[in-house]
């Protein structure tokens, strides 16, 4: 599909025909004057709201010459406009997880390829990726065992030039994975996990904090009773950490990993991806419901049923706005990256698609916004499925 724009008009400004009157007046020529700064402004008001979702780059990697699938699942960008991206690719005997720096114009700095098979959270979760106060990239997934009989959750550090400072592979049982990370303040890190239901073991959910150097601080788990799949989510505020997979939003305390709130929630694969916004609000992404708010006691404050539920992501910027990322439905198109804002209000401001013109499935996995752009992760067809980032104007 081609790529296609819709603006909303949120100055509700209403274009009239003006009547004719005598221009001999004084009166009229003030009346004249008004009029034509009146249509100035809200022309210029439309050419902004009309920029405002402009693709600035759109930047694609192949890792892997035969047909396979490659995505960006995680997308974080610094206060220079450097975007740090990562997901699945490939190292020539099988998937890995490949992380990548891309300047504030596109250009693919240096990539990071796992030398094991592995796979990268975004496989289940959402938000594999965070960035700590120094700079440094924290990347969750797992690592096959060496006769791919099972895998086990994987941790990696990397700076921001290219190396490598840890990375660490864990314990937590058959078939496990790290499938999503958050950070809170000091740099201490926050993952979810989960144990698949192979080969008969149960499926487990769990909340891991991790200290900077991948030392295991606390664990907390659930076992669902009904399997309602893989995909989970978890975000960081002052009050605590919250994680939605497994059919349950829960809210554990920082420092014990004491459950303080949980909630049953219907939810697209058992979870969802989570945000927070600056005064410590989650938003949580319901089945077939939009989007919810919560306040940090775990009070539904608002139901944005205006947008869509096939968010595969979603984040907030510092003055409440919504940014959600997905995929379109058609059976006779394929599927184009989808990309929304939305006002504080849960009213659309623009959105705009991104996709291979045809019957192609393109992907949009993952979305952070940083100082008036708008970052999203993917895939896109281009003889195979790449990884693919893309960088948006926010707009006000």
């Amino acid at each position: 599909m081609k790529m296609k724009s819709s603006v909303s008009n949120p100055s509700g400004l209403t274009h009239r025909k003006v009547g004719a009157f005598s221009l001999n007046s004084r009166t009229s020529m003030k009346k004249l004057l008004s009029i034509t700064l009146t249509i100035l402004a809200a022309s210029i008001l439309g050419v902004q709201q009309a920029g405002a979702q402009i693709l600035e780059w759109a930047s694609s990697y192949n890792g892997i010459p035969a047909s396979a699938v490659e995505e960006v699942e995680g997308v974080v960008a610094d206060s220079a406009g450097n975007v740090f991206a990562t997901g699945l690719s490939g190292n020539g005997t099988g998937s890995a997880i490949c992380t990548m720096k891309l300047s504030p114009r596109g250009t693919i700095l240096w990539t990071l390829m796992e030398a094991k098979a592995s796979l990268c959270g975004g496989m289940w979760g959402r938000t594999p990726l965070a960035q700590d106060a120094a700079g440094n990239l924290i990347v969750v997934g797992a690592e096959f065992t060496n006769n791919s009989s099972s895998w086990n959750p994987l941790l990696l550090k990397h700076s921001p030039s290219g190396a490598t400072l840890l990375r660490k592979v864990y314990d937590l049982g058959p078939f496990a994975s790290f499938d999503a990370v958050s950070l809170d303040a000091s740099s201490a890190i926050y993952v979810l996990a989960h144990n698949n239901p192979n080969n008969g073991y149960p499926h487990v959910v769990q909340t891991v904090k991790l200290g900077p150097a991948g030392d295991i601080h606390w664990s907390a788990s659930l076992t669902p009773e009904t399997f309602w799949g893989t995909r989970g989510g978890i975000v960081v505020t002052g009050s605590g950490v919250w994680a939605a997979a497994g059919g349950k939003m829960v809210k554990h305390d920082l420092t014990t990993g004491a459950v303080l709130w949980e909630k049953d929630m219907i939810m697209s694969n058992g979870g969802s991806p989570l945000a927070a916004d600056g005064d410590g609000n989650i938003f949580v992404v319901p089945f077939q419901n939009g989007v919810a708010k919560y306040d940090s006691a775990g009070n539904v404050l608002s139901v944005f049923s205006a947008i869509s539920s096939l968010a595969s992501d979603l984040d907030v910027d510092a003055a409440g706005n919504i940014y959600v990322v997905g995929s379109t439905v058609s059976s006779k198109s394929g599927s184009d990256i989808f990309t929304q804002k939305y006002n504080l209000a849960g009213n659309l401001v623009w959105s705009t698609t991104y996709g291979k013109t045809g019957q192609y499935s393109d992907q949009g996995i993952a979305v952070t916004v940083r100082n008036g752009y708008v970052y999203v992760g993917g895939s896109k067809y281009n003889k195979n499925l790449d990884m693919c980032t893309l960088k948006y104007r926010a707009g006000n």
